[in-house]
């Protein structure tokens, strides 16, 4: 098979080694050159949000010979390999973290490691809460309230009765935007209230386990009717977090900062020692009880650095 002069396209679709590159008005279902994937540091050589260069066979196939430099990226910690990362999309703007107020059931200690995520990768954060109208409780309004708190949209909706739905236009428009959440939360059901005829397979919960059962298996980005760009991913059970230590977490718990130079210590954890403002701020109910509960979790399931100490403040 003979190659044609390399063209430049940005990859639309992945499943698993097989890939669509969108070039002009065509899709090119391509396969990776072997010197791609030794060319990065991560378990991903291409993502969804790729620009790439590829060169065109005579049947009409592509074949990607280079992935040019990423500017934002969300990525997680690859499964068993903690010094690389597995990224699920590239170049994007916006996360909009997807969870639903039950069946599944919400977990704001997921949310926050989607925050600390999308921090890391450069990317502007968005909690979208669906299926409100199976509950809208005080806890809901609590998360509404800690969350903005710190700048972060946060919009409750429901996909099934579009409750909510008209807010998400005016965030999206314009930017290119990740969907990424718990398996069942809905984010299937979401793109399809907000791009008509895409029809895309919406699935249940278990009722054994009362989790998402997948529907989405592939990374794909869809163009938004008003202008922008949407990329569906398949639900994610864990978020693992690449290279945070524990001396690093509250840099991404922003209420805290105001309260640190009340703490005794300096390199304070806020979790074991005395006189902490951090903790001081959560007793008068100036940070969410929430918000700091899901810290100590985070917290505790990275792992300990031996020099990890404190000094006392002069």
């Amino acid at each position: 098979m003979t190659y044609s002069k390399a063209i430049e396209g940005i990859v639309i679709r992945s499943h698993g080694k097989s890939f669509i590159v969108r070039y002009q008005n065509s899709n090119i279902s391509c396969e990776i050159r072997g010197k791609v994937k030794f060319k990065t540091s991560s378990t991903t050589p291409v993502a969804v949000g790729d620009d790439v260069i590829i060169s065109l066979g005579s049947d009409g196939t592509g074949s990607i010979e280079d992935v040019k430099p990423r500017r934002t990226m969300f990525f997680r910690a690859a499964k068993g390999i903690d010094k690389k990362k597995q990224v699920i999309a590239a170049n994007l703007d916006q996360l909009a973290i997807i969870s639903s107020i039950k069946n599944p059931p919400l977990k704001s200690g997921l949310i926050d490691r989607f925050l600390i995520s999308a921090h890391i990768g450069g990317l502007k954060p968005i909690i979208i809460i669906n299926k409100i109208d199976l509950e809208k409780s005080d806890y809901l309004y609590e998360l509404g309230e800690g969350y903005r708190a710190i700048g972060v949209e946060f919009c409750p909706i429901s996909a099934l009765t579009e409750e909510g739905i008209e807010q998400l236009d005016p965030l999206l428009k314009n930017h290119r935007t990740i969907f990424s959440g718990h398996s069942g939360v809905g984010k299937s059901a979401i793109l399809n209230r907000l791009i008509p005829g895409l029809n895309l397979k919406t699935g249940e919960v278990s009722s054994y386990t009362n989790k998402g059962i997948h529907t989405t298996s592939m990374v794909e980005l869809f163009a938004l009717p008003n202008g922008g760009y949407v990329v569906d991913s398949p639900g994610l059970k864990i978020l693992g977090l690449w290279q945070i230590e524990r001396p690093q977490l509250s840099d991404y718990y922003t209420e805290f900062e105001k309260y640190l130079p009340d703490c005794r210590f300096a390199g304070c954890s806020h979790i074991m020692e005395p006189d902490c403002g951090v903790k001081k701020a959560v007793a008068n109910r100036e940070i969410p009880q929430f918000r700091y509960d899901n810290y100590v979790a985070i917290f505790d399931s990275l792992p300990a650095r031996p020099d990890y100490n404190f000094k006392e403040r002069n």
